[in-house]
Parts: C-alpha cells; structure tokens; sequence
C-alpha cells in the first residue's frame, strides 16, 4: 500500500519532490526526458485510455504524463519546435505505428466477433411437427385456391372470390407462423469502432451507455488520431497547403537566420541533389525538342521534294513509293 501511494506520488510529483531546489540533479524537466511520455507528448498515450476496462492495454512504459505537475512546461516546450525540429525526433512515427497496430489488431477482432454474431443471428431450425403444421396449411391453401378456379369456370364469382380471401389469410397465417418458429430468440451486430456485441435485446439506456463508455471512447479517439496524424504527415510530404507571401518570406529569413549547426543533416546535400536533377531533366528535355524538330524538318523537306517531282511531266507518284519502300 504505501509502495503504491509512493509510486503515485512520484508520477505526479516527480521523483525528486523532497529534494531541496539547491540539490536537484534536475530542476526543470525537459520534454526529451526518458521519464516522459512521447505518445502523449504527440497526441495521446493509448494505455491511459482503457484503464479497468476488457481492452486494457497495461500500464505505460513512461511514467510522466499530463496529469503530472510540469506537465505543462513540458508540452510547451515540444509545441514551441518547429515542424522541421520535430521530424528529427522519433516520437511520431512510434506513435503512428503503435496505433496502427493497435487498429490492425482490433479491426481482426470485429471480423470475428461478425462471424460469430451471424452464426447466433440465423434462423433456428424448424422441427418436423412445426414443419408439418406449416405444410398443412400450404396444403388447404391450394386447395382453395384450386377451388376457386373452378368455382370461376363454372361461372360463380363470389364463391371464387371467397375461396381466394380465404387462401391469402392461409398464406399470411402460413408467414406469421414461420416467422414465430425460426426467428432467433435475439439477433447480435458488432460495434464497428469498438467491437462490442449489441443485442437486439439492449434498452436504449444501454446503448447509450455503449456509446458513452470508455471502450467505444477510447477506441474512438484512437482512431481519430491515427487518420488525423496520417492526414497532417502527408501533407508535409506534399509540401503542405498553399502558403502567402508573407509566410513564405518570413519562412525564408528564418532559414537564412538559422545557425548551420541546427540544420538537419544532410539538407544542404539533398537540396543540391534536388536542384542537380532538375537541371538534368531540363536538358533532357531540351534534347528532346531538338530532336522533334530535327525530325520534323526531316519529313518538311521530304514532302517538299515529293510536291515538286509531282508537278513535273511522266511523274508517277506510285513509282516514288516503291522505289522508297
């Protein structure tokens, strides 16, 4: 017992909370630290979500989390970096692919839990004295049906005509009776975010605790951030949306500005690359269009000496061909 109030203490508190300021190893906590959890640094730390639930994930590597005291300094210090800063940390894609684990692995889960939900949801098997009752009354419907055709060949519409609401209140008992003999006492479906069984039995006010609880919650906000994250990465890969003028000149005097030590490695050389490739295409493609016109003057001059053979006397153009195939 008092391990644990220890250990709570030290998460929300810090290790180091009775030691004097002036004796502190480390007096402010920096977003870095290996205390520090990345995942909520980013966005969110999945195990935090499912606490005392049936997707509980376990507790977390980190033990620095928001509800912590410096917390707030700490994501401060992590939302202040630049987006070009941050890449260079790996926090993200751990993230990115801890989520789509987390996913992959619920996604197989629903799969089962559906075939499992059709396998309860189908109709029962009917047994051989309710599929006799059901035979018979097939049986007196045609019959009255029969009858009916032969009461209207002989002429007596009205006795047709009854002989034929009686069969279609056969087919309708016929309908209701076997709805009643093979409908399954419940029907299942399969929460798609969750994975949760819903029962066609459930009051509203448990599917409302379904859709307020902690599962569907958590797995939820999973998902949102996974498709938020994923949407935000290609962007930048993309070059991101169009940006002003401004910005666009305050980004570039914030480059000119920035101390070649905290470039990332290897930018200048992949910048140079970038540029030596697209003068490459250039030139190709400048070879290219020489070439085209080269080619087009080629069959220019061709058909010019054709059109002028052609206006001279005894020419014969079929000639010419033969003798250039």
């Amino acid at each position: 017992m008092v391990d644990a109030f220890r250990s709570m203490l030290d998460e929300l508190m810090g290790k180091e909370r009775d030691v004097p300021l002036s004796k502190r190893q480390n007096k402010a906590l920096e977003f870095n630290d290996p205390e520090v959890c990345k995942y909520e640094l980013v966005a969110i730390c999945p195990n935090r979500l499912f606490r005392n639930t049936k997707s509980d994930l376990g507790s977390c590597g980190f033990n620095i989390h928001d509800d912590h005291l410096e917390w707030p300094n700490v994501k401060e210090q992590w939302d202040k970096l630049s987006t070009r800063e941050k890449d260079r940390y790996p926090y993200e894609r751990d993230l990115l692919r801890y989520l789509e684990g987390l996913i992959r692995d619920m996604d197989a889960k629903i799969k089962r839990n559906k075939e499992r939900a059709e396998a309860e949801s189908r109709p029962k098997v009917l047994k051989l004295d309710d599929q006799k009752r059901l035979d018979d009354i097939k049986a007196r419907q045609a019959e009255l049906l029969a009858r009916a055709a032969q009461l209207g060949e002989f002429g007596d519409v009205d006795g047709a005509l009854e002989c034929t609401k009686q069969a279609e209140a056969l087919s309708r008992q016929h309908e209701t009776l076997y709805k009643q003999l093979t409908e399954p006492e419940r029907t299942m479906t399969v929460c798609e975010i969750c994975g949760v069984f819903i029962n066609s039995t459930d009051n509203e006010q448990r599917r409302l605790d379904h859709l307020t609880g902690k599962q569907y919650l958590g797995w939820k906000k999973i998902r949102e951030t996974y498709a938020e994250l994923l949407k935000q990465r290609d962007e930048r890969l993309r070059g991101g949306p169009p940006r002003t003028r401004s910005h666009s000149r305050d980004e570039r005097e914030r480059e000119r500005t920035r101390r070649p030590d905290d470039r990332v490695p290897g930018e200048r050389d992949r910048g140079r690359s970038s540029r030596d490739y697209r003068d490459k295409e250039r030139d190709r493609e400048r070879e290219m269009e020489r070439e085209l016109g080269s080619s087009r003057e080629y069959h220019r001059a061709d058909r010019d000496r054709d059109h002028g053979r052609s206006e001279r006397p005894g020419y014969d153009r079929r000639e010419n061909d033969r003798e250039r195939g």
